[in-house]
């Protein structure tokens, strides 16, 4: 990856935060045919909850085309969360994706919490840059959009200042984020996460909410 190196496993293309994200998965040890919801599915990440859910799990995004031989369904985080049925869902799963969505952030991250069954987990991560926090949406074609917000299109910014005033917001989270302390060093250096994701909050971060961490 650009200014990351050795951080992609050339067998599954699994980068950092996926890594993480399967270490969060195996210590919530989700039961064989478990129902699963996968955004945005990274190809490791995607065979690891297909053997875990089987028929269960469902992989999909705004984008099925992206996704070539993963069975993608589409479906518009800002249209289509409003559909999903509450405590319905063992594992929701999602990493960077909230930084694309078109709409209200907040709302979304609720509806998903609440289609979780008692017990459930949602796993999510997105790009935590140094600073400040920024949320703006326009109307405009793709070529505006990306004049705007880059090729990638992030409409928004979370910035590590403000995470409590974001997220922390909608769910509890930790003020201080200790990888070594959940999993030990050793589970981290196996895994190829690099140390400088080991404490504090940054991109390969992941956030390991249920519907009782809700706070709205």
């Amino acid at each position: 990856m650009p200014k990351r190196p050795k951080v992609r496993c050339v067998q599954c293309g699994s980068l950092e935060r996926t890594r993480v994200a399967a270490l969060h998965i195996a210590e919530f040890a989700p039961a064989t045919g478990s129902n699963i919801l996968h955004f945005a599915p990274e190809r490791g990440l995607s065979a690891l909850l297909q053997t875990i859910g089987g028929a269960s799990y469902r992989a999909v995004d705004i984008d099925p085309s992206r996704y070539p031989g993963l069975g993608v369904e589409p479906f518009d985080l800002c249209r289509d969360v409003f559909a999903l049925s509450p405590g319905t869902h063992d594992l929701i799963v999602h990493n960077h994706v909230l930084e694309h969505i078109e709409c209200n952030y907040s709302a979304v991250l609720i509806r998903l919490a609440k289609a979780l069954k008692p017990g459930g987990r949602m796993m999510f991560s997105m790009p935590i840059l140094p600073g400040s926090f920024t949320d703006e949406l326009m109307n405009g074609t793709i070529a505006d959009k990306q004049a705007k917000f880059g090729d990638m299109i992030h409409v928004r910014r979370f910035g590590v200042d403000f995470l409590q005033q974001t997220i922390g917001m909608i769910f509890t989270i930790a003020d201080r984020y200790d990888l070594p302390a959940r999993f030990g060093e050793a589970a981290l250096i196996e895994a190829n996460i690099p140390e400088h994701h080991w404490h504090g909050y940054t991109g390969a971060s992941i956030f390991n909410v249920s519907q009782a961490d809700l706070r709205v």
